[in-house]
């Protein structure tokens, strides 16, 4: 039995990767912890835990808990992972990984250390829709993929009481909209192309007056020499969300990769899918680590996965303030 430690319980927790701890088979949530003590206890009720913590000490000390989920913003997810293998906790961090490259990798080290998985909630690869993706174009779909494209999108709406939200603070969320939503979308390129080469990217604000991203567009070269796109953008006042793989072959689209919607397009004839998303969104995830932490197997977004999000991130920012092409070999 996985016996799960919440470490942050705001609005992630809540409806997404909190639920999925109780709801999968062999796992359990025992405790939570968020520096607000009132709220904690009250997630702790709605949520059926044990006990509620005030300090990530109090509940890395909790002996019955093997596992945590971090669920913080970026700019702890070091701290908080590094402090919980030392504990000797598995742990399943919130994305983005880190705050760069050189975080990511003294979490990796930390976890093997101590002999501990650590896993990334890039909870989009497991969706059904994903996986419908990655057998068709292994099942050769679309040919020898050639370019690959996530375009996410929506208008941003600050708050009208004129206070700064965390997201869009550089010292705690890395960024902005790249960070945030961008960095899903950037991890299911690496799943259905691998890994990339070299970034190009412009990464600014061009319609909000804040200190972070609100436009980001990346040019990418892959190490299988396909090309690939990211454009990602708090500014458009139309939702977007779209994945694209192509090549000789034909052309396979999510139209909404949140509602599930494929299209698959080849030899002049169009195939759609339908195939909706889990509820909770992180179950399938978790129902894969609560296995691979029971089996003692390896998970498949271990910290080395989330890291290549990360560096293309940071690669992307290179690139903005050099106006040239950043080659990930030179992030490690």
């Amino acid at each position: 039995m996985v016996k799960w430690g919440i470490i942050g319980c705001g609005n992630v927790a809540e409806s997404k990767g909190g639920p999925a701890l109780y709801k999968a088979e062999n796992s359990e949530l025992v405790a939570v912890m968020r520096r607000d003590e009132q709220l904690a206890a009250e997630f702790a009720e709605r949520h059926g835990a044990q006990r509620h913590y005030s300090t990530v000490e109090q509940i890395l000390a909790d002996e019955e808990i093997n596992a945590v989920y971090i669920a913080t913003p970026p700019h702890v997810h070091a701290e908080q992972t590094i402090a919980a293998a030392q504990a000797g906790k598995h742990v399943l961090c919130e994305k983005p990984m880190a705050m760069s490259v050189a975080q990511c990798r003294e979490m990796i080290a930390a976890c093997a250390a101590n002999n501990v998985q650590l896993m990334l909630a890039y909870y989009r690869r497991f969706w059904p829709a994903a996986q419908k993706m990655k057998q068709l174009l292994a099942d050769g779909a679309v040919g020898t993929p050639t370019m690959a494209r996530a375009h996410c999108a929506y208008l941003w709406h600050p708050p009208e009481d004129g206070s700064v939200p965390w997201r869009i603070r550089r010292e705690i969320a890395g960024g902005g909209f790249l960070w945030d939503i961008g960095a899903h979308r950037l991890d299911l390129l690496v799943q259905m192309m691998g890994d990339v080469e070299s970034v190009g990217a412009l990464v600014e604000a061009v319609h909000f007056d804040i200190e972070v991203d609100d436009a980001s567009s990346l040019v990418m070269k892959f190490t299988s020499g396909a090309q690939g796109v990211g454009m990602f953008y708090w500014t458009i006042g139309a939702s977007i969300d779209e994945l694209e793989v192509a090549g000789p072959g034909g052309r396979l689209i999510a139209t909404d990769f949140g509602a599930g919607d494929l299209l698959l397009t080849r030899d002049g004839e169009t195939e759609q899918f339908h195939i909706p998303p889990p509820r909770p969104t992180h179950l399938p995830l978790v129902e894969h680590y609560v296995q691979c932490i029971s089996s003692g197997q390896p998970n498949a977004l271990p910290g080395e996965e989330g890291l290549k999000t990360t560096a293309i991130i940071e690669a992307a920012e290179a690139s903005a303030k050099t106006g040239r092409f950043v080659a990930l070999d030179s992030l490690r």
